[in-house]
């Protein structure tokens, strides 16, 4: 899907006050990795690591597993795709709502996909060779307890289930997998959101050897540059520096629904994370009010009716800094009042 992400400022030629449409947490970029960054410059007259095999040592020691557990990507998204393409032509099961790449990637590579209400239910069985399970989940912000989703594993022990962690770092409701890794799970990691360096593309794969050579002898050379792979060693290197405030945040996130719920009349979704749904009355849209809010106030929301199992009035949110949140909060309520 080339269009209906986040972050999509570029389209409206305005200026952006703040940015709400995607999940990255808020806050400057770490100044010791951009100091890190201009000094390798240039380093890009070099062709990069053919496979990111020294990025991929270090992730093997951040996450416990040997080097060959470990697949280097161009985001989570590339992981994403490289898994479509080793079982094109099989099937999936994507619990929905939910990123909308899992579907795109499968339909690319001519899958039957079946989808299944978030967190969906297991006794019955899947019935599909894989299975993609976003958790904590995207857009929702909910998390799937560890113990669930275990027995959802233990219970399908015929089914690959793809977990995309991509913000676990954002929840206390949801605990990776990896520590345990079962033997048909394949876990997504990415540094783009906790690490703020969505323009980077750094993510990874994480499963047993077998597999995960699967995905190498799929996966183009180069996938990934030589900044982003000089990005992700140094935050493997420095990692006190990208530990989120997530108390904090989490406390903010809570608060700030409760006022978005006063000042709208609105029904504001409850959330494991630092991102939420919100509904609007039928007066009108997410689409509507996200061009409203840009043009009106250089405010950017996610319009959220793209996501399987969503209508058109839903949008997303993601906290960002208290007095930005106030200004959203502000319009919000302004347009709960007068309307459109």
């Amino acid at each position: 899907m080339l269009e209906g992400h986040g972050d999509d400022a570029w389209k409206y030629g305005v200026p952006v006050r703040a940015n709400f449409s995607s999940n990255v947490f808020y806050g400057e970029l770490d100044e010791g990795l951009i100091e890190q960054l201009c000094s390798l410059l240039g380093s890009v007259t070099h062709y990069p690591e053919v496979d990111g095999r020294t990025v991929r040592g270090l992730a093997a020691t951040v996450f416990g597993v040997a080097p060959e557990q470990v697949l280097v990507t161009n985001g989570a998204t590339e992981a994403i795709y490289l898994v479509a393409q080793l079982f094109a032509g099989r099937s999936a099961t994507i619990l929905a709502p939910a990123f909308a790449e899992y579907e795109d990637a499968c339909r690319m590579h001519g899958m039957q996909v079946r989808i299944v209400a978030w967190p969906g239910a297991s006794e019955e069985g899947f019935g599909t060779d894989i299975v993609f399970v976003c958790n904590p989940n995207n857009p929702t912000g909910l998390a799937l307890p560890l113990d669930d989703l275990l027995r959802m594993v233990e219970e399908n022990p015929e089914v690959l289930f793809v977990v995309d962690e991509s913000y676990i770092e954002f929840t206390v409701g949801a605990v990776s997998l990896l520590p345990r890794l079962p033997v048909n799970v394949l876990v997504l990691r990415s540094l783009t959101k906790s690490c703020r360096i969505p323009g980077l593309r750094v993510g990874f794969v994480v499963g047993q050897a077998e597999r995960v050579g699967q995905l190498q002898r799929l996966k183009m050379p180069w996938s990934v540059n030589q900044l982003a792979l000089e990005a992700a060693g140094y935050i493997f290197g420095h990692a006190g520096r990208f530990v989120l405030p997530l108390s904090r945040l989490l406390e903010e996130t809570a608060l700030w629904r409760e006022k978005l719920r006063a000042a709208t009349g609105w029904k504001v979704y409850d959330s494991d994370t630092h991102y939420f749904l919100i509904e609007t009355p039928e007066a009108f849209t997410a689409a509507q009010l996200k061009q409203r809010l840009v043009e009106g106030w250089g405010l950017l929301i996610r319009d959220a009716s793209n996501f399987r199992g969503l209508s058109p009035r839903h949008f997303r949110v993601a906290c960002q800094a208290p007095g930005d949140n106030q200004l959203l909060t502000e319009a919000l309520q302004q347009c709960s009042r007068t309307g459109l």
